[in-house]
């Protein structure tokens, strides 16, 4: 293997491990915050209304910033790092930068004037509600535009960190949101604020986020000027890369709004399980998927820049294995062991025992798409690296409103559970369909090394599943879950079983991406 390939593989393997260990922190306090709010407010009227809040300054967020940043920025502006264009790459960042802060100040203060006519449009059900619930509704969302100002201008500048190869601020940033709003939350509960407590602490959260990021990009060299250059290359770059992602997002928020207004239609409470559920299922996504997809992207970027086709396939094929070696046990273990991981971890305070099927049913559902939506996180990636945004988005419209069908059909059958399933079968369509566009575009992606990676998993998977399975109903048997020691007890013990019985598979199997990892374990402690 040559340095330069060793050099790239141990700065991807370094940039996902620091994303790793920061996803894992962040979105482990953010199930922390959930059980502290299920625990004091119950599943009920109050808890959705908090979660519908996010929904409308979530949507600014997301079309803005979100789905623009990995499509459109960071392919702009790592080109002008990589060619050392220092100064038109401030020039171009700072001018997206003030369009982003004008437009959402804009949208933030329309929003605070018209919310009970924005949530009313966006949720129905709320007309039917009590006064005070929906008056609730209202001002936790006229709470959250705040929150909305301050993402969007830290989305930019995690753009630009990540440009740099620079994951720790980002993540750094995630892991001291979630710290504050629990603190802040908490705090302000004693005082008597309520969940309104808790939205406040949301826009605390994302102003000390906001301050992380912006000390590291001084130092990396970045230099704001207060400009607007409509005419600059790179800003044209951006918007003829943005405008087709643009519309393929507002359809994944217009399908958000679907899901979770049919979700709040199917009584008090379930919208608050249906946001639980995914949460859950989202961990592995949030803490390995997207990790490693952010990870491979920025080189993926240069190797397409440097016509290096062979090594950006070589970085995509890893990408997808891994996530795939990581992801399908994941997802496979969160369905054996649902009904004692949310009977351990959220059944207390006022979260009532018939909550737990109801939650653990939803989370099993949903976890059958969570490696379509992981490996989508990769083939995206692949798609932005070569600066194509067209076909993804295309094909994320046809998903997105094959999803709202499904969604419209299945809550006939199967009520809320259907969300869940329509959720799921469109993952998987989804990443088949990218999987196979992206190939037409980039040629042979090393398929058969990822058919036999895939396989090898699913196999043990299967094992996995059948030994987990036959050990809760042993353990359950011989032993009372009635406390909640015994109940973490359960969830522990089995946690550690499926993990050893898919590493020792993966042994067996000689899984190449197990054995790549051990031996880079074993390399680095010996030359200690």
């Amino acid at each position: 293997m040559s340095e330069a390939k060793k050099s790239t593989q141990a700065g991807v393997m370094k940039a996902a491990s620091i994303l790793i260990i920061a996803n894992f922190l962040s979105s482990i306090l953010g199930v922390v915050r959930e059980i502290i709010m299920s625990s004091v407010f119950g599943m009920n009227g109050t808890l959705d209304a908090y979660n519908a809040a996010f929904t409308i300054p979530d949507l600014i967020y997301t079309i803005l910033v979100g789905g623009g940043l990995s499509a459109a920025f960071i392919p702009v502006f790592s080109g002008y790092i990589a060619e050392k264009k220092y100064d038109d790459g401030y020039e171009m960042a700072s001018t997206i930068l003030n369009i982003v802060a004008i437009v959402v100040a804009v949208l933030c203060v329309i929003g605070e004037i018209f919310t009970p006519q924005l949530m009313g449009f966006v949720f129905p059900k709320l007309l039917t509600w009590e006064p005070e619930m929906a008056h609730l509704a209202f001002t936790l969302t006229r709470i959250m535009f705040f929150q909305c100002f301050f993402m969007c201008l830290t989305g930019i500048c995690m753009g630009i960190l990540q440009s740099y190869k620079d994951f720790a601020p980002p993540s750094i940033g995630a892991v001291l949101y979630n710290i504050t709003i629990i603190g802040v939350g908490v705090l302000l509960l004693t005082l008597g604020t309520g969940i309104a407590g808790f939205s406040i602490g949301v826009v605390t959260g994302s102003i000390v986020n906001l301050m992380v990021q912006i000390f590291p990009i001084q130092r990396h060299g970045f230099k704001y000027r207060r400009v607007i250059d409509f005419d600059h290359e790179g800003v044209r770059k951006f918007f003829k890369l943005f405008a087709p992602v643009l519309f393929g997002i507002a359809v994944t928020q217009l399908n958000l709004v679907v899901n979770r207004t049919f979700a709040l239609s199917q009584g008090d409470g379930i919208l608050s399980n249906i946001v639980y559920a995914q949460r859950i299922m989202q961990l592995p996504i949030n803490i390995f998927a997207y990790a490693i997809a952010m990870s491979i992207f920025p080189t993926m970027v240069e190797h397409f820049t440097k016509d290096n086709m062979d090594e950006y396939k070589k970085d995509l094929s890893l990408g997808i294995r891994n996530v795939t070696f990581i992801i399908l046990p994941c997802a496979v273990g969160i369905i054996s062991v649902r009904v004692p991981l949310v009977r351990a971890v959220y059944l207390q305070g006022n979260f009532e025992p018939e909550n737990v099927p109801i939650l653990a049913t939803l989370l099993a559902l949903y976890c059958i798409g969570m490696i379509g939506y992981s490996v989508r996180q990769v083939v995206l990636q692949g798609f932005y690296a070569v600066k194509e945004t067209k076909t993804p988005v295309t094909i994320n419209i046809f998903i997105l409103c094959l999803n709202m069908l499904l969604t419209v059909t299945f809550v006939k059958f199967w009520g809320a559970n259907g969300i869940a399933i329509a959720y799921s079968v469109a993952g998987l369509v989804s990443v088949a369909t990218q999987t196979y566009f992206l190939r037409r575009k980039v040629g042979p992606i090393r398929g058969n090394e990822i058919r036999d990676s895939i396989l090898k998993c699913l196999v043990s998977c299967v094992v996995m599943f059948i030994v987990v399975t036959a050990a809760i109903i042993i353990f359950e048997h011989s032993i009372s879950v009635e406390t909640k020691l015994s109940q973490f007890i359960e969830l522990i013990a089995m946690i550690a079983i499926g993990g050893i019985t898919y590493l020792m598979m993966a042994l067996i199997l000689k899984m190449e991406e197990l054995t790549s990892i051990l031996a880079i374990m074993k390399k680095k402690f010996l030359h200690r």
